[in-house]
């Protein structure tokens, strides 16, 4: 739920005008209208959060998968539902999108996928304290450059 009331086009005209230029694959992605309230930021951040969604070659599998996760640890449906539309629009399965929550027990999800998902959960329930085998699990199989894009992302 956003506590922000969302602005309309006609709220806010240049700054819908400037997602539309710059963001014209995805306009009505709800982070991009909240943000509208504040054109300068918004500027700075359709750049940032473009390079983010990129993650230095990250699958986008893996990227969709971790933050439905992050959206469901924290039991927000604010991003969950795009982002649940966008991993099956990605490749990934309905099946394993509606075992997530329970992917410790599944047999759906390969070992790289579970240790997203766990690194997902934790550093979304508590960031300072996630594990060092659960980082090095995602941060020997991806690399520093795609972890950091993961944490991002997360």
């Amino acid at each position: 739920m956003a506590r922000i009331p969302l602005p309309t086009q006609a709220d806010e005209p240049e700054a819908f005008a400037l997602i539309h230029a710059k963001r014209s694959h995805a306009p009505n992605a709800e982070i991009f209208r909240a943000i509208a309230i504040c054109p300068e930021i918004l500027e700075a951040f359709i750049p940032m959060a473009d390079a983010i969604r990129k993650g230095y070659g990250i699958d986008p599998k893996l990227r969709e998968m971790a933050i439905v996760m992050t959206c469901q640890t924290m039991g927000t449906s604010y991003e969950h539902n795009p982002h649940w539309n966008r991993a099956i629009k990605e490749g990934v399965p309905k099946e394993k999108m509606l075992a997530l929550w329970d992917f410790e027990k599944s047999d759906l999800f390969s070992d790289l996928e579970k240790a997203v998902l766990r690194l997902a959960r934790d550093a979304t329930r508590a960031p300072a304290q996630v594990s060092a085998e659960v980082w090095n699990a995602v941060h020997l199989q991806l690399g520093s450059q795609q972890s950091l894009a993961l944490l991002f992302n997360i």
